[in-house]
């Protein structure tokens, strides 16, 4: 009931009572019904219904999730994926956030003349209360404070040397790095409002979302310094090291689009890389390298559908994620897609061979059953294989590691990501072969 009404409350929803079902949009998943009593997207209805009818989704942008330590009790494990999410409504200058679990709250013009916001797009939030702002058309970053239910302005900072700052994102390791859209730069400060550096001079193009990770990341699994940047008016996604190095970059032409609108950007535990698409109305995902896995979504107002998606945020623990669009917000988690799979029986090795690809680290479980249906052997259970392309062989034996007598037989093999989803929801494929005698 507490996830139920915190998700309420942080972007609006409607109840609509889905329940997970195998399909091929699986990349990302709308979570069981028992965890959300139903709730999945949000509406315009939904938010005036929680703030007023003065209320609107006005151009929505950057979106932000913590979990705020001030709100944290290490002695209660059920409140782990309680966050707190911030989401920028640019044309009226304001963010919307949850103050608890059951109240929205607003900050914006009636904050004082300090803290009104000029078409604001990135935010990002760290576990200690900081909250800071790409206050556009100022021309500056604005650093908001919450103490566990209140925002409130603290200061202002960079209108010397920022020109159009779109996006902004913190680092454990208390680097703030702000895109600057005019200057063609990433602009490094400290949580404080001092610049420590400038990167991407000669590299970045109009640069827009960005998202770092961090050798300090409390949840990640890899741990690495790395910046990841929209550029090129949308067209291009550029990976760079914290000194500025380009590391890789890929654009619209390369995943197959005949355009894009690329917008804002998260990553997972993993790593991986997604991005908004405000023209094709679908969220792309890449592996740490950038190298293209596969597109979710289409254009529309139906299950697994986007209306001009822009901000996107991830608790990266358990692979929540929120997604704006342009008068709605929508609530996923991490799934996982098999777009190839392909099983083979090697009689002379009596092997199994697998070919596939996965869009996300998977658990893979392998089971043979006889003509009767009755189970002749589990190969592997739940071993952990890598995103992205797979070739694999195993011995086909029972379970006390015994050749299995000729006969007809099916493969079963199941797929589950490693996380969030994977006691939910599971990906099957099926396949006869025979053992020649």
């Amino acid at each position: 009931m507490k996830k139920t009404l915190l998700l309420i409350s942080i972007i609006s929803l409607l109840a609509t009572g889905y329940l997970f079902a195998e399909s091929d949009e699986s990349t990302l998943l709308i979570p069981p019904f028992k965890h959300t009593w139903g709730v999945h997207k949000g509406t315009r209805a939904k938010l005036k219904m929680l703030l007023g009818m003065d209320k609107d989704f006005e151009d929505p942008q950057g979106l932000a999730i913590v979990k705020l330590k001030a709100t944290d009790d290490p002695n209660i494990k059920e409140d782990n994926d309680e966050v707190t999410a911030y989401g920028v409504n640019a044309r009226r200058g304001e963010v919307i956030y949850n103050k608890d679990m059951y109240h929205l709250g607003i900050f914006g013009k009636d904050c004082g003349d300090d803290g009104e916001l000029s078409n604001p797009h990135g935010i990002t939030a760290n576990p200690e209360g900081d909250v800071y702002i790409a206050d556009t058309d100022n021309q500056r970053i604005v650093k908001l404070f919450n103490p566990g239910g209140e925002l409130s302005y603290v200061k202002s900072f960079g209108q010397a040397e920022l020109g159009t700052p779109f996006d902004v994102c913190i680092s454990p390791c208390n680097r703030l790095f702000v895109t600057d859209n005019e200057n063609n730069c990433v602009f490094v400060y400290d949580t404080s409002g001092q610049i420590m550096d400038t990167i991407g001079q000669g590299i970045l193009l109009a640069p827009r979302g960005i998202h770092v990770s961090s050798e300090k990341e409390p949840w990640g699994y890899y741990r690495k310094n790395f910046v990841v940047v929209t550029d090129s008016l949308g067209k291009r996604l550029v990976k760079l090291d914290f000194d500025g190095n380009l590391l890789n970059s890929i654009n619209y032409r390369q995943m197959g689009l005949e355009e894009a609108d690329f917008q804002y950007l998260a990553l997972d535990y993993y790593d991986n890389v997604y991005l908004t698409d405000k023209l094709n109305c679908q969220v792309h995902k890449f592996d740490p390298e950038l190298n293209f896995l596969t597109s979710f979504g289409r254009c529309g107002e139906k299950d697994n559908e986007f209306t001009e998606p822009r901000g996107i945020a991830i608790w990266r623990r358990f692979g929540q994620i929120i997604i704006a669009e342009s008068k709605s917000a929508q609530y996923y988690w991490v799934g996982i897609f098999v777009p190839r799979f392909r099983a083979q029986y090697i009689p002379e090795d009596n092997q199994i061979r697998l070919d596939y690809f996965v869009t996300e680290k998977a658990y893979l479980t392998l089971n043979i059953y006889d003509s009767k249906g009755k189970l002749a052997g589990t190969l592997v259970n739940k071993r952990r294989r890598e995103i992205g392309e797979n070739l694999d062989f195993f011995k086909v034996r029972d379970n006390k590691k015994k050749l299995l007598p000729p006969g007809e037989y099916t493969l079963e093999a199941i797929f589950s990501a490693t996380y969030s989803s994977y006691t939910h929801f599971e990906k099957t494929f099926t396949q006869k072969f025979k053992i020649p005698s």
